[in-house]
C-alpha cells in the first residue's frame, strides 16, 4: 500500500520543470513508496549495516545528515522489534549532529522534532534501501542513545553510483573535533581543509526536509528525506568565488525526484561526507535550491540539473567513523559514474558556446595511421581561436541521435548519462594568436567507445570500399556540433630573448602514448613561428607505437629538420624503423625509469624548468613519483585534464 496520496507541491514543480509531468509512465511513481516496511528491508537494516545515515532537524529546523553506528562499528546495532518499527542502539561521538537533534527535542516538549529519515547502504554489495518516519522514543546514557522509530515510508533503491568498499569494525576510533561552526556569517568561507575534503569525495549523504503548511498537512504531511549520491572523486564542486556554495549534480536516476521535490518546497538541505579510510567526517547544512536548463549549464557546463547548497553551518571531525576500509582492499567506482564536470568559474580557459550559437564541424579528411590510431580533420562553420595544447569539445548527437531514458543498463552502464559530448586535444595548430576554421584531432580507438567506435567503423568501411573519400570526406556531409574550447595545458607565451646572456628556460614535455597530441599542436605552432622559442625543449615519449608517433612528430614539424632546441627521447619495447631521418631522437628500452630523471637532475629539477605531463593516470602517477624524488612539487607540473 502506498504511503503517499500523490505528489506534494515541490515534487509537482520538479516534474513540470523536467517534463516528467508529460510522461504518463511517471505519473503514479509515488505509489512505489510503500507505507509498510518490507521484511526484506528490516532484515537488511538489522543484519547488514555498519552505519546508518539519518536526516534529523536541529533547533532552527535545519536538516543535518547524521551518521549512526553501533559500539565498535559492528553490524547488528539495529533491531526490528515489531511491525514497522526499528530500534537503534548508537554510540555518538563529539560533533555528531544527532546531539543537536537531541537538544532540539529537549527544548520542544511538544515533540515537534520527531521526524526522521534514513538510508541503509551496504557499500560492499551496493544494496540500499531507505525509509522515513518518526522517532517515538529516545533514551540517552552518556554518549550512547537508544532510538525507537516508526517507519511509514519505505523504498528500495538501485545500486547506481555506489563505490564498492569492504568495511571492517574499527573500535579504536577516537574523535577529535577540528571545526564546529554552527552559524556562518555573510562573507565567511569554508576552511581550505573542508573544501579539499569535499573535492576528494566520491560519496555524499543528502538530507532534505518538506515542511507542510497547515492546509497541506492532512493530505501531504511533513517529512524528511535521506539519499545517497555518488560519482567520481570530485563530482561535487565548491564555488571558488564564495568558498561555501556546493554544487551537487543530478545524475540519471529513478525519476521519483523526492529529494529535489523537498528542496523546491522547503529550500534547505544537508550534506555529509565520510572518508572511509581515515574516519574523518564533514557535516554541512545550508540553504538549497535546484537549478535547471540554461542557468544550470551556465554555472556547470553540460549539466542540465543540479542542487546548489549555500552552507550556513558545518562540523568537521577527525577519526570518528568506527569502521574502515579493510587494509589492501581496492575500492571500485561505479561503472555508471559520468565524468567530473567543472564549474564555469573553475575552467577559466574554457569557452562554451550556447546551444543556439554552436558552430558546426564538417569532416574533411581522415588519415588512418594504424588500426587504432587515426587523425580526423574538420572544418568549422565559424573561425575558432585554439591555443596550442587546447582541446575542442564536440557534440555527436547529430551523428548518433539522442538517447531515450533507461534506468539501468548492465551491458553498457556508462550509456545512462552519456550525452555524446566528447573532448579531444587538437593536434594541429595555426600561428599563435590567429583564428582558423580548420583543426585536426588525432585519437585512439577506445574499446567499447560509442563515438570513437562509430568514427573508426566509418574509417574502416571507407578504407575497404572508397579510399578516395579518406582524402576528401566532404561528400559524407558528416557534421557535428562544436560545443566549446577548453584547456589550460597550453604552450607558454612566446617571448623573445632580450639578451644573449639571459638564461634560457627549459621546457620538459612528457607524453604517454596518445598523450602526445597536445605536444603535436605545440610543435606545429613552433614550426610556424618566425623565430625559435626562448627555451630548450626535452621531449620524453613512452609508446608501444614508436613509428606512428615519430611520423606524427615529423608531420607536426611540417617536414622541416628537427630544430636544435628540441631533444627527443623515445622509450619503447618495440623496434623503431629507419624511416625517420628528418628528426633526431634517442631510443631507450622499456618505460621511463626514475634513473633517467636522476641522470639529468639539473634539467628536470631546475628552477627555470617548466614540466608538462600528459598520459594515462597510471603513467602520470609513475612519472610524478619519479619527479617527486628530485624534489619536484607535483602541483607545479602542468597536467592535461579534460573538464568535460
Amino acid at each position: 500500500m502506498s504511503a503517499l496520496n500523490g505528489w506534494h507541491r515541490g515534487e509537482r514543480v520538479v516534474r513540470r520543470k523536467l517534463g516528467y509531468d508529460r510522461i504518463p509512465s511517471t505519473n503514479y511513481m509515488y505509489t512505489m513508496i510503500d507505507g509498510e516496511m518490507p521484511e526484506q528491508h528490516s532484515t537488511f537494516y538489522s543484519t547488514r549495516l555498519h552505519f546508518l545515515p539519518v536526516c534529523v532537524l536541529d533547533e532552527q529546523h535545519r536538516p543535518w545528515s547524521s551518521i549512526l553506528a553501533g559500539k565498535g562499528g559492528r553490524p547488528g546495532f539495529i533491531d526490528h522489534p515489531k511491525y514497522n518499527t526499528l530500534s537503534i542502539n548508537a554510540k555518538l561521538w563529539d560533533g555528531e549532529p544527532f546531539l543537536k537533534h537531541l537538544k532540539a527535542r529537549e527544548l520542544d516538549q511538544n515533540n515537534g522534532f520527531s521526524l526522521i529519515a534514513g538510508i541503509g547502504v551496504e557499500i560492499s554489495t551496493r544494496r540500499r534501501n531507505k525509509f522515513a518516519g518518526a522517532i517515538t522514543k529516545t533514551k540517552v546514557k552518556g554518549n550512547e542513545v537508544n532510538i525507537e522509530l516508526f517507519v511509514n515510508e519505505a523504498l528500495g533503491n538501485c545500486p547506481k553510483y555506489i563505490t564498492l568498499r569492504d568495511l571492517a569494525p574499527y573500535p579504536t576510533a577516537s574523535c577529535i573535533v577540528l571545526e564546529d561552526r554552527h552559524h556562518l556569517s555573510v562573507g565567511e568561507r569554508l576552511s581550505d581543509a573542508s573544501i579539499a575534503f569535499i573535492l576528494e569525495a566520491d560519496t555524499v549523504f543528502f538530507g532534505t526536509t518538506y515542511q507542510a503548511t497547515d492546509a497541506e498537512s492532512s493530505e501531504y504531511p511533513s517529512h524528511l528525506g535521506m539519499n545517497h549520491r555518488g560519482g567520481r572523486a570530485g563530482f561535487m564542486r565548491v564555488k571558488p568565488s564564495d568558498g561555501r556554495t556546493i554544487i551537487l549534480p543530478d545524475f540519471s536516476g529513478n525519476r521519483i525526484m523526492t529529494s529535489l521535490g523537498n528542496v523546491e518546497a522547503t529550500p534547505l538541505a544537508s550534506l555529509t561526507f565520510i572518508n572511509f579510510t581515515t574516519g574523518d567526517i564533514l557535516y554541512l547544512t545550508g540553504e538549497a535550491r535546484n537549478v535547471y536548463g540554461p542557468e544550470a549549464r551556465a554555472i556547470m557546463p553540460f549539466q542540465d540539473t543540479f542542487t546548489e547548497v549555500y552552507v550556513t553551518g558545518y562540523t568537521f571531525v577527525r577519526d570518528a567513523f568506527p569502521a574502515r576500509v579493510k587494509p589492501g582492499y581496492k575500492i571500485q567506482p561505479s561503472p555508471y559514474n559520468p565524468p567530473v564536470r567543472l564549474l564555469a568559474e573553475e575552467a577559466t580557459q574554457t569557452t562554451v558556446f550556447a546551444q543556439e550559437d554552436q558552430p558546426k564541424a564538417l569532416l574533411t579528411r581522415i588519415s588512418l595511421h594504424n588500426p587504432t590510431i587515426a587523425t580526423f580533420e574538420w572544418e568549422s562553420s565559424s573561425p575558432l581561436r585554439i591555443n596550442p595544447g587546447q582541446a575542442i569539445i564536440l557534440g555527436f548527437s547529430p551523428l548518433l541521435g539522442s538517447r531515450s531514458y533507461q534506468h539501468m543498463a548492465p551491458g553498457r552502464p556508462s550509456s545512462i548519462n552519456d550525452d555524446f559530448i566528447r573532448t579531444w586535444t587538437v593536434s594541429s595548430a595555426t600561428p599563435v594568436g590567429t583564428d582558423n576554421r580548420h583543426f585536426a584531432l588525432t585519437m585512439r580507438l577506445k574499446p567499447g567507445g560509442v563515438v570513437t567506435g562509430a568514427l573508426f567503423n566509418l574509417t574502416r568501411k571507407l578504407a575497404e570500399h572508397r579510399r578516395d573519400m579518406l582524402d576528401d570526406s566532404r561528400a559524407l556531409s558528416l557534421k557535428v556540433d562544436i560545443v566549446g574550447i577548453s584547456g589550460e595545458f597550453i604552450l607558454p607565451e612566446l617571448v623573445a630573448v632580450s639578451s644573449p646572456a639571459k638564461e634560457i628556460k627549459h621546457l620538459v614535455w612528457i607524453a604517454g602514448g596518445i598523450g602526445v597530441t597536445p605536444f603535436l599542436s605545440m610543435l606545429a605552432a613552433l614550426a610556424k613561428a618566425s623565430e625559435p622559442p626562448p627555451w630548450d625543449i626535452t621531449f620524453l615519449i613512452s609508446t608501444r607505437e614508436p613509428d606512428v608517433i615519430l611520423a606524427l612528430i615529423t608531420h607536426a614539424l611540417g617536414g622541416k629538420p628537427c630544430p636544435s632546441y628540441l631533444r627527443i627521447h623515445v622509450f619503447t619495447n618495440e623496434a623503431v624503423s629507419g624511416s625517420h631521418a628528418d628528426i633526431n631522437f634517442a631510443t631507450h628500452n622499456g618505460r621511463i625509469k626514475s634513473s633517467f630523471f636522476d641522470e639529468s637532475k639539473e634539467v628536470f629539477g631546475g628552477k627555470d624548468t617548466e614540466l608538462f605531463l600528459c598520459g594515462s593516470e597510471p603513467f602520470e602517477r609513475s612519472v610524478l613519483e619519479s619527479l617527486g624524488k628530485l624534489g619536484v612539487n607535483s602541483g607545479k607540473v602542468h597536467r592535461e585534464g579534460f573538464a568535460y
